[in-house]
């Protein structure tokens, strides 16, 4: 039974310390401070507008189809030698008013994007310092009060 309370003891005393093989000792520490690590990082945002584009309309489509209709109706008027005369001045006749019916301005919505960058602080990590007055780096939040695992090497 002693010697159970004697482990017990031991391993108590030897819980907050141990050094492995390969030289490095643990510890255990309180933390005593916590300060905030910062980095700075570029935010890209984008926006979006949207903007009307207009184009000339040449009005070729309502030239042909005004040509066409134009000859047409020319044909059915013109009768023995001045057919073809009446056909080709119909034809003109409709393409130039189907072009004027049609020439204009033609215009549609168009969603432009464009990026806004901006520099936004962040967290990068924390320094904590232990009872000691030892600090360390780590990506890991901690508390004060907290209890932490300190390794070293033993040289």
């Amino acid at each position: 039974m002693r010697t159970i309370t004697l482990l017990i003891a031991a391993g108590i005393i030897f819980s907050s310390t141990y050094v492995s093989a390969e030289g490095r000792s643990v510890n255990m520490a309180t933390v005593t401070g916590v300060r905030e690590v910062y980095r700075i990082i570029t935010v890209r945002e984008p926006i979006t507008s949207r903007e009307e584009i207009c184009e000339d309309d040449g009005g070729l489509g309502g030239a042909v189809v005004g040509g066409v209709a134009g000859g047409i109706i020319g044909n059915q008027i013109g009768r023995g030698g001045f057919n073809t005369a009446m056909t080709v001045l119909g034809a003109a006749a409709g393409a130039a008013a189907g072009q004027n019916m049609t020439r204009g301005t033609k215009c549609y919505p168009r969603d432009r994007v464009s990026y806004s960058e901006r520099e936004q602080e962040v967290v990068d990590g924390y320094i904590v310092t232990v009872e000691s007055g030892d600090e360390f780096r780590t990506k890991t939040r901690y508390h004060v009060g907290d209890r932490v695992k300190i390794r070293s090497t033993i040289e």
